[in-house]
Protein backbone atom coordinates (compact mmCIF):
# COMPACT_ATOMS: atom_id res chain seq x y z
CA UNK A 1 0.00 0.00 0.00
CA UNK A 2 1.55 3.54 -0.93
CA UNK A 3 -0.20 6.18 1.14
CA UNK A 4 -0.27 10.38 -0.22
CA UNK A 5 -1.87 13.18 1.68
CA UNK A 6 -4.64 15.45 -0.19
CA UNK A 7 -6.06 18.62 0.61
CA UNK A 8 -9.83 18.12 0.02
CA UNK A 9 -13.37 20.62 0.72
CA UNK A 10 -15.15 19.02 3.33
CA UNK A 11 -18.51 20.45 2.88
CA UNK A 12 -21.34 20.06 0.22
CA UNK A 13 -21.23 23.56 -0.61
CA UNK A 14 -17.88 24.85 -1.76
CA UNK A 15 -19.60 28.20 -2.80
CA UNK A 16 -20.01 29.36 0.49
CA UNK A 17 -17.44 30.93 2.81
CA UNK A 18 -17.93 28.24 5.61
CA UNK A 19 -15.37 25.81 3.39
CA UNK A 20 -13.47 23.22 5.60
CA UNK A 21 -10.62 21.96 4.10
CA UNK A 22 -9.03 18.87 5.02
CA UNK A 23 -5.81 16.80 4.60
CA UNK A 24 -6.90 13.13 4.17
CA UNK A 25 -4.52 10.38 3.38
CA UNK A 26 -5.89 8.13 0.46
CA UNK A 27 -4.39 4.98 -0.45
CA UNK A 28 -3.11 5.23 -3.81
CA UNK A 29 -3.47 1.79 -5.27
CA UNK A 30 -7.64 2.92 -5.19
CA UNK A 31 -7.68 6.54 -6.72
CA UNK A 32 -9.15 5.55 -9.86
CA UNK A 33 -9.09 8.91 -11.74
CA UNK A 34 -7.76 12.70 -11.38
CA UNK A 35 -8.79 15.23 -12.86
CA UNK A 36 -7.81 18.59 -13.28
CA UNK A 37 -10.68 21.17 -12.75
CA UNK A 38 -11.67 24.71 -11.64
CA UNK A 39 -13.32 25.27 -8.64
CA UNK A 40 -15.41 28.35 -6.96
CA UNK A 41 -13.50 28.48 -3.35
CA UNK A 42 -15.32 31.67 -1.49
CA UNK A 43 -15.24 34.47 -3.86
CA UNK A 44 -12.22 33.13 -6.09
CA UNK A 45 -11.46 30.40 -8.50
CA UNK A 46 -8.56 28.22 -8.35
CA UNK A 47 -7.15 24.84 -9.94
CA UNK A 48 -8.33 21.50 -8.48
CA UNK A 49 -9.10 18.01 -9.22
CA UNK A 50 -11.47 15.68 -8.65
CA UNK A 51 -10.37 12.66 -7.33
CA UNK A 52 -12.21 9.49 -7.54
CA UNK A 53 -11.49 6.08 -5.86
CA UNK A 54 -12.38 2.59 -6.51
CA UNK A 55 -15.52 2.29 -3.93
CA UNK A 56 -16.72 5.16 -6.14
CA UNK A 57 -16.81 8.29 -3.83
CA UNK A 58 -15.36 11.30 -5.23
CA UNK A 59 -13.52 14.59 -3.62
CA UNK A 60 -12.97 17.53 -4.99
CA UNK A 61 -9.39 18.42 -3.77
CA UNK A 62 -7.44 21.56 -3.70
CA UNK A 63 -4.08 20.21 -3.61
CA UNK A 64 -2.52 16.70 -4.63
CA UNK A 65 0.78 15.52 -4.37
CA UNK A 66 3.80 16.94 -6.02
CA UNK A 67 4.20 13.44 -7.47
CA UNK A 68 1.15 13.76 -8.97
CA UNK A 69 1.08 17.01 -10.26
CA UNK A 70 4.03 16.93 -12.18
CA UNK A 71 2.49 14.40 -14.47
CA UNK A 72 -0.33 17.16 -15.48
CA UNK A 73 2.53 19.69 -15.79
CA UNK A 74 4.29 17.90 -18.27
CA UNK A 75 0.79 16.50 -19.85
CA UNK A 76 -0.46 20.00 -20.74
CA UNK A 77 3.08 20.89 -21.96
CA UNK A 78 2.66 17.93 -24.47
CA UNK A 79 -0.62 19.02 -24.94
CA UNK A 80 0.19 22.79 -26.20
CA UNK A 81 2.84 21.40 -28.07
CA UNK A 82 0.79 19.23 -30.10
CA UNK A 83 -1.99 21.91 -30.81
CA UNK A 84 1.16 23.84 -32.28
CA UNK A 85 1.91 21.48 -34.31
CA UNK A 86 -1.59 20.85 -35.60
CA UNK A 87 -2.27 24.21 -36.31
CA UNK A 88 1.21 24.77 -38.55
CA UNK A 89 0.06 21.72 -40.31
CA UNK A 90 -3.27 22.89 -40.92
CA UNK A 91 -3.97 25.05 -44.36
CA UNK A 92 -7.33 27.31 -44.64
CA UNK A 93 -8.06 28.30 -48.32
Amino acid sequence: MTFMKFKIIQSKEEHTLETNLVDIIFNINHVVSIKPIKIILGESIIDGYWIRLTNGKKYKATSIPTELRKIFISSEEEKSEEDLSSKDSLHLH
